[in-house]
């Protein structure tokens, strides 16, 4: 494992089949169901693209921050504003890199469940603590307008950083912004939408941990990394599925955005904190081995293991190991689990895998437990999946106690 590059990897789309469930609606499932954009505005093409003569000549700068009009901008509207009210600390800012429309997921709503709060679904997510904003609003191009640059989504070339860089560190510092929106559905780039700050915000899609600036801003930095065999695996059975593809058609997709993946997000779990990883289990797919591999010295907190442990009932069975490995070049302590806990013993298993893990900044002795037995029905919870995934929501809760010195 330790320098793998996973190169041609594909593209993390595959995770809302196999890994995660969508328990609440993302973007475009929104609009699919009639719910307005929070900017309001109808859905039309600019008929712009960048770069060209014609957007240039519509090129206007606020504060050193260009505004490319292939976002839709309205002539009142500035990228950063004041907000409405102040909070009363810094907002908590985290990454989450993963592929588009990856966002809205069982992931994050164990994120939610940590922090003991709801959002009310639309474009972006927004709740009373937390906001999580797709990246993939900062597109520079509708779909059109990447048919004309012949790049993909995946190319930084086509992604607006320094907006992106400038608005998260906006809002970090307590500021509004003005956030373009990509329509799912419509290919457009629609009417820009006021984000107010929150006071946790997360980030998720192609490139947060990508561009410097934005990736300073970030007070945990998250990859999700999914190997080729298991992602094939899991698009196959969804786009054979839903989609009525062939497999031929579903390597091809995969193939045609293999470099750009391999360039562009890929490199990005050098510089994560953790890195959730997906490799076939040893007993072979469709089981899993589920690995968190925490950077020694980041910004996530460690959580370790007190022994190995084997658990039986049915098969597969489970086991879960903990080992020191290098990763690019960054000492990392990896837990691991293999195979698959026995649901109809679940409770009892997880509370021997519970009183095993030190670190993990529970509220209570079961929290995890219970948290994993309250999302039961949900993909992944008979595997690391949910496992890893709940341990890493209950981390964010710990940094965000950390900086704002309140509980959650």
């Amino acid at each position: 494992m330790s320098r793998r590059s996973n190169s041609g990897a594909l593209p993390l789309v595959a995770v809302l089949f196999g890994v995660y469930a969508l328990s609440f609606v993302g973007p475009a499932a929104q609009q699919r169901k009639g719910t307005a954009l929070r900017a309001g505005g109808e859905s039309v093409p600019t008929g712009l693209v960048w770069p060209s003569p014609e957007a240039e000549e519509k090129l206007r700068e606020v504060d050193g921050i260009k505004l490319y009009p292939t976002h839709a901008w309205k002539d009142e509207m500035d990228p950063i504003v004041d907000a409405s009210a102040k909070l009363e600390d810094t907002p908590v800012i985290v990454g989450v890199a993963a592929d588009s429309g990856c966002g809205k997921s069982t992931f994050l709503r164990r994120i939610l469940g940590a922090l003991g709060t709801e959002v009310k679904p639309g474009h972006t997510a927004i709740g009373d603590m937390m906001t999580v904003i797709c990246l993939d609003d900062y597109h520079t191009n509708d779909r059109a307008g990447r048919k004309a640059t012949g790049l993909t989504a995946l190319d930084a070339r086509e992604n607006d950083f320094a907006l992106m860089g400038a608005q998260i560190e906006a809002l970090k510092t307590g500021k509004a912004v003005y956030k373009p929106i990509y329509n799912h559905d419509t290919g457009n780039k629609d009417p820009p939408e006021l984000i107010e700050p929150n006071k946790v915000m997360v980030f998720e899609g192609l490139h947060p941990i990508y561009d410097e600036k934005a990736r300073s801003q970030l007070d945990l930095a998250i990859y999700i990394d999914i190997v080729n065999d298991v992602k094939f695996a899991w698009k196959v059975q969804r786009d054979v599925a839903e989609r009525g593809w062939t497999e031929e058609q579903v390597r091809e997709d995969i193939e045609k955005r293999l470099p750009d993946f391999s360039k562009y997000v890929d490199p990005q779990k050098a510089n994560a904190d953790v890195v959730l990883r997906y490799e076939p289990s040893d007993k072979g797919l469709p089981f899993l081995k589920v690995k968190l591999i925490q950077k020694k010295g980041g910004k996530f907190p460690m959580v370790t293991l007190k022994k190995d442990l084997s658990l039986s009932g049915s098969e597969p069975g489970a086991t879960l190991k903990m080992y020191d490995d290098d990763w690019f070049g960054n000492d990392v302590t990896v837990v691991e689990m293999d195979g698959e806990i026995d649901m109809d013993n679940m409770e009892e298993q997880l509370k021997e895998v519970e009183s095993n893990l030190e670190g993990l900044g529970a509220k209570s002795a079961e929290e995890l437990t219970e948290a994993m037995v309250s999302l039961k029905s949900s993909p992944g919870s008979q595997n690391g999946t949910g496992l890893l995934q709940t341990v890493i929501a209950m981390k964010v809760r710990e940094i965000y106690e950390k900086i704002t010195g309140k509980d959650a």
